[in-house]
């Protein structure tokens, strides 16, 4: 899956929480969705720089020299 995609869609899902908090809960969790949300950002963040570490290992260096 892609990056984008993941990230688009833990964003998603923090917006949901939120919004349902607010909306139909009043608030009444706002502890356990602070919660959830710091988790699904930590995911997130770790996600990216789990992809970004695996792109790099797999694209080879390439060389700023002309070849002769």
């Amino acid at each position: 899956m892609k990056t984008s995609t993941v990230l688009l869609l833990t964003l998603g899902i923090m917006h949901l929480l939120t919004m349902v908090n607010i909306v139909f809960l009043d608030g009444a969790l706002n502890d356990l969705v602070f919660f959830f949300n710091t988790a699904l950002f930590f995911f997130a963040f770790s996600f990216y720089l789990w992809k970004r570490e695996k792109d790099s290992k797999e694209t080879p260096p390439t060389s700023t020299k002309a070849k002769k």
